[in-house]
């Protein structure tokens, strides 16, 4: 028995991307639990059966959605992160990175936000980058913390948080950069850093990284 062919791959490849870009779409102006399965496969344009070929239900693709934007940003977080090795800069900066994103492109953040029906594991592998910078601090002394995972959570907890605020924006960059650097700063200081240090660091990567442009 052979399986399908290329073009065959080719197109439930394309099929699953309309519908989780779809899904993007529609789950930027309203919660899963407002949209219909006909809404999905409407925006997508594909027909209603294709939609069960690729998920089980809408929470499925609301995952498939989180797990789509959530991708880029860590792209994102990579190239601001790119050359530096100090992990108390790179945790700051990766969470500036994460609300320039938002900022600049708030729909895609409102749909991931609005798609994650539940927090996402400390050891799934989209926490792979935030977990091996607080490992490096926790190794070389710079972060204190009763464990990792905790540690994982409440950064992420915090990102989250800062999201859903400068979503219900909007405001200037300055006031962003202010809400950025103050509770980076508290995130560090927790984590064992001395105050000034902390707040020099927060305060230059949210300088740095959150702005007023269209760039992401």
């Amino acid at each position: 028995m052979t399986g399908p062919s290329a073009p065959e791959d080719a197109r439930r490849r394309r099929t699953r991307q309309a519908l989780i870009r779809a899904g993007e779409v529609l789950l930027a102006e309203r919660p899963v639990d407002a949209i219909a399965v006909d809404d999905i496969v409407r925006q997508a344009g594909v027909a209603k059966g294709s939609f069960f070929n690729h998920f089980d239900d809408k929470p499925a693709l609301a995952r498939a959605v989180a797990t789509e934007v959530r991708l880029r940003m860590e792209q994102r977080v990579g190239v601001v992160n790119a050359g530096r090795a100090d992990p108390g800069e790179r945790l700051v900066r990766g969470v500036c990175a994460f609300i320039q994103y938002a900022r600049s492109r708030p729909a895609e953040a409102r749909a991931m936000l609005r798609s994650q029906d539940r927090p996402v594991p400390p050891d799934h592998p989209l926490n792979a980058g935030l977990r091996a910078d607080l490992a490096a601090g926790l190794a070389s002394g710079q972060f204190r913390a009763p464990g990792l995972e905790s540690a994982i959570l409440v950064v992420s907890g915090v990102c989250q948080i800062l999201l859903s605020s400068v979503l219900d924006g909007p405001r200037s960059a300055a006031q962003d950069q202010e809400l950025a650097a103050e509770t980076l700063s508290l995130v560090l200081v927790g984590l064992g850093l001395p105050a000034d240090g902390a707040a020099q660091r927060a305060r230059q990567a949210a300088g740095e990284i959150i702005v007023d442009s269209a760039g992401s």
